[in-house]
């Protein structure tokens, strides 16, 4: 399947609670803001491991493929992806079809969603348009990143957290990448994780 990269730049600023429990609600509370979870996951914080999961079975449209999942309407979702690891599946919506939770080294977060055909812009213009309501000032950063939409949702500490969404045009499909990561502390793993991660998009079939 050809993937063709649709984006438009940014990243913003804000403040909340400091230390690790802060980061994973923030990382929650931006999940919540772009509409990728519901609040029964919000709720429960502690992201469990792959292997922790509800079974497939039970998961509406999901079913076991080698070496990851995958949704009835087409999406897969590897058991690891570089090094990020599978650690939740997501139900469909009006036009969001399908998607996956990534984690990564050091609280890096991934979320992979499928999309019906030719919304994935109108998507990426509803993330800024939500992130920017909720007052997170949109910014310009470099490499991988430059090529998303981006916003900085924690400034107040020594490093920064960053959230940056890329949308794709796909073949029978429109896809999202969603990452949260450091900065400047993670800024050479953007480019890799977007690679991984365009790389499976490429394989879907």
């Amino acid at each position: 399947m050809s993937i063709c990269l649709n984006v438009s730049p940014s990243c913003p600023a804000a403040s909340a609670p400091d230390g690790l429990e802060g980061a994973l609600r923030h990382r929650i509370a931006g999940l919540l803001l772009w509409g990728c979870i519901g609040l029964p996951f919000a709720a429960g914080a502690a992201l469990a491991p792959a292997g922790a999961q509800v079974p497939p079975e039970k998961e509406a449209g999901w079913q076991s493929d080698v070496g990851g999942l995958r949704h009835f309407m087409g999406l897969r979702c590897p058991d690891q992806i570089g090094p990020f690891y599978r650690i939740k599946v997501l139900e469909g919506g009006a036009n969001s079809l399908a998607g996956c939770i990534y984690t990564g080294r050091d609280g890096m977060t991934a979320v992979l969603r499928q999309h019906v055909q030719d919304t994935g812009r109108r998507e990426a213009i509803s993330f800024s348009r939500n992130y920017k309501a909720a007052g997170f000032e949109e910014v310009q950063l470099s490499g991988a990143a430059s090529t998303g939409i981006s916003f900085r949702t924690r400034s107040w500490t020594p490093t920064s957290l960053c959230e940056t969404l890329w949308h794709f045009a796909g073949k029978d499909a429109d896809f999202t990448l969603w990452l949260s990561y450091t900065l400047p502390t993670q800024q050479d793993e953007v480019g890799p994780a977007v690679t991984a991660f365009t790389q499976v998009l490429a394989q879907q079939n």
